[in-house]
């Protein structure tokens, strides 16, 4: 009968080990990038008085390289995206034939945490010159 009582109280004790209360969960093992890609300028003429803030560029392929870890991620129609990584540092690769103006070409990223990168392109859109006459 005490083996029995025993054996239970062994196999109670090891059934509570396993479990977990809520809100106490792991670490987490990703950290979070997320931001958004604008091209400027938008339009090769606007009217005076006015700017344009840029326009979103849907489709943009953000890839992230660490030795040979990489992943990537796209901006939505508006120009939006989010992606959970591995912690560790990245070269941030953005493929477009545009230039990049502003945003981080390398991010750490910290698990647990969340990193806002945006970026501003050069979408190449210029004022035609005047015609050069030849010589």
């Amino acid at each position: 009968m005490k083996a029995a009582i025993a054996g239970l109280l062994l196999l109670f004790t090891l059934a509570c080990g396993g479990y977990r209360f809520p809100g106490d969960s792991p670490s987490p093992a990703t950290g979070t990038v997320s931001g958004r890609a604008l091209a400027v300028p938008c339009a090769p003429v606007e009217r005076p008085g006015t700017s344009c803030a840029g326009r979103p560029v849907p489709d943009l392929e953000l890839d992230y390289v660490r030795s040979q870890v990489a992943a990537h991620t796209f901006t939505d129609a508006n120009g939006n995206y989010s992606i959970d990584l591995p912690p560790g540092t990245y070269a941030v690769k953005v493929r477009t034939y545009m230039r990049v103006i502003s945003g981080p070409t390398e991010l750490t990223v910290i698990a647990g945490t969340s990193t806002v990168a945006n970026y501003v392109l050069d979408s190449g859109i210029r004022v035609p010159g005047p015609a050069q006459p030849n010589s």
